[in-house]
C-alpha cells in the first residue's frame, strides 16, 4: 500500500538544492526499503524451494543409482548416465518454479535459453561433437567400465565414461584422458567382452633337441596351471618358424581376461624350467671374436 501511495504521488521535483536533494534520496530509499520488503517473502520462498528442489535431486540421484545397481539390469555405465540424466532434470525444472515465484515470466526464461544454446553450439562445436560420440558410446556399449581395452594406441582398464571423455588406467597405473570424438573414430579392441583370451607364447630350442619332447613339456606345463582354461580348448603346441639358430614353438592357452598377464608371466617361468628339468636347452646369441693375422 505505501509503495502504491509513493508511486503515485511520483518522485519530488529535481533540484539543484539542499532539501530537494534530501527529498528525492529520502523518496528513493522509502522506496527500495518498501519493494523489499514486498520482494522479501518471494525471495525467501525461491530460495527455500531451491533448497528444498537441489536435496531432492540428489537423493532421486542416489535412489535410482542404488536401485539400479541392486536389479543387475543395466550396466554400471548406463545406470549412472540415467541417474545423472534424471537428476539434471530434476534440478532444472526446480530452478524454473523457483524463477517464476520470483514472478519471472518462464516463457522469456525459454526465448533466452534458446538463443544461448545457439550462441554456444557454435562456439563449442567440438565439444558437442564429444558429447554426440559420448552419447553413441553409452547407447552402442563397445566397452564397459572394468574392462581392459586399446584405444588409439594406448592399453588399460576403462576406469569411467563420461558423454565427454573416456578415462584408463594403464597396467603401470597411469590414468589416461582420451575426448569420446576421437574413441568413436578409432579401433577399439575389447579384450574383455567375449570372456576368454588367449596367451600366445614363443618358446626358441636348439636344432638339436628333441622337437616331440619339447612339445610335450610345453603342453604338460601350461595344463598344470590353475588359470589355463583347458574346458574351452586344450594347450596348443606346435613349430611356428625355423629360425638361424633356434626352431621356434609357439603355445596357444586360453584363460579369463583378467588373468592374461600373471598367466604369461607364470608360464614363462615355469616352461623355462621345465626345460632345464627335461634337458631342453634354449639358444642364446653368441659373440664370436675373429683376429686377422698381421
Amino acid at each position: 500500500m505505501q509503495v502504491d501511495m509513493l508511486q503515485s504521488a511520483g518522485p519530488p521535483p529535481f533540484e539543484f538544492t539542499s532539501e530537494a536533494l534530501n527529498a528525492s534520496a529520502h523518496y528513493y530509499a522509502q522506496l527500495a526499503i518498501d519493494n523489499l520488503i514486498g520482494f522479501a517473502p518471494k525471495l525467501l520462498a525461491a530460495a527455500l524451494v531451491l533448497w528444498i528442489g537441489m536435496w531432492f535431486a540428489g537423493k532421486v540421484h542416489r535412489t535410482v543409482s542404488g536401485q539400479i545397481a541392486k536389479s543387475g539390469k543395466l550396466d554400471d555405465t548406463l545406470g549412472n548416465f540415467f541417474a545423472a540424466a534424471l537428476r539434471y532434470t530434476v534440478m532444472a525444472l526446480v530452478l524454473l518454479l523457483a524463477v517464476s515465484i520470483l514472478g519471472v515470466q518462464v516463457s522469456s526464461i525459454f526465448v533466452i535459453l534458446s538463443a544461448m544454446t545457439l550462441a554456444i553450439g557454435l562456439a563449442l562445436q567440438g565439444s558437442m561433437s564429444n558429447v554426440a560420440a559420448g552419447l553413441l558410446l553409452i547407447i552402442m556399449r563397445p566397452y564397459r567400465v572394468g574392462d581392459y581395452v586399446e584405444i588409439v594406441g594406448e592399453e588399460g582398464t576403462v576406469e569411467e565414461m563420461s558423454i565427454f571423455v573416456t578415462t584408463l588406467r594403464t597396467l603401470d597405473n597411469i590414468q589416461v584422458i582420451l575426448s569420446n570424438n576421437e574413441v568413436r573414430s578409432s579401433t577399439i579392441r575389447n579384450y574383455s567382452s567375449l570372456g576368454l583370451r588367449r596367451c600366445d607364447i614363443d618358446f626358441g630350442i636348439d636344432y638339436g633337441d628333441d622337437i616331440g619332447k619339447a612339445i610335450g613339456i610345453i603342453k604338460q606345463t601350461a595344463a598344470a596351471h590353475p588359470d589355463v582354461n583347458t574346458s574351452h580348448a586344450p594347450p596348443w603346441a606346435k613349430v611356428s618358424c625355423l629360425n638361424d639358430s633356434s626352431v621356434d614353438i609357439q603355445m596357444r592357452v586360453w584363460c579369463a581376461p583378467e588373468d592374461y598377464w600373471d598367466l604369461r608371466f607364470d608360464l614363462l617361468r615355469s616352461v623355462k624350467e621345465a626345460f632345464d628339468a627335461g634337458g631342453i636347452s634354449i639358444p642364446y646369441p653368441h659373440v664370436v671374436e675373429i683376429e686377422k693375422p698381421a
